[in-house]
């Protein structure tokens, strides 16, 4: 009589469910929102007023408190929307904010917000909010709205993991903890 011992076989999706769930928590801890963009055409320009939650995750604020700055992208495209064919891209604007800490000062440096202006902030929190403040941001528009057509804007912010230093780029690259994206969000132009 012959006796065989057969390994037991665990599901599979049962491993990668709890694998995927840390995962998701990890990258839930922090993230970058598109909360209220108010985009109006005036004068020639795109004016978008807005704000932006930027929550970094504990690495990032470490890596920030050791003296690396963080830039963050805020890309912006304006689409007219079309009935039957998809909607037409009129045009898209990429602009950059960036945030440095100063241990001497013991102050955030948030570059971007002001055309050749840097400002002062001594809480982290209070330059996070003051970056991610869009007041009356006048983007120039290289062909104009018009008629009755309907026009919206996708906005999205992300961090820029090129321009971090070329050391911690991989670890950026393979760690969730440096992956902060707000995804697309759309927005209706009033006219």
């Amino acid at each position: 009589m012959g006796f065989t011992m057969r390994a037991c076989k665990k599901p599979r999706w049962l491993a990668v469910l709890l694998l995927g769930g840390v995962l998701s928590g990890l990258a839930a801890q922090a993230d970058f929102k598109v909360t209220r963009i108010s985009p109006r055409v005036a004068d020639g320009e795109l004016v978008l007023s807005g704000t932006l939650e930027l929550g970094l995750t504990s690495k990032v604020e470490e890596a920030l408190s050791k003296g690396i700055p963080i830039d963050v992208i805020i890309d912006v495209s304006l689409y007219r929307k079309r009935p039957l064919i998809w909607d037409r891209l009129m045009q898209s604007w990429v602009m950059r904010r960036g945030i440095s800490y100063h241990a001497l000062s013991r102050q955030y440096l948030v570059a971007g917000h002001r055309p050749d202006a840097v400002e002062s902030f001594t809480s982290l929190q209070a330059a996070l909010a003051g970056m991610g403040t869009l007041e009356e941001l006048k983007l120039p528009l290289n062909e104009l709205p018009y008629g009755e057509d309907t026009y919206y804007v996708s906005v999205r912010a992300s961090l820029d993991v090129e321009a971090l230093p070329a050391p911690l780029r991989p670890v950026a690259y393979t760690s969730l903890a440096w992956h902060l994206n707000s995804g697309w969000t759309e927005w209706y132009v009033q006219h």
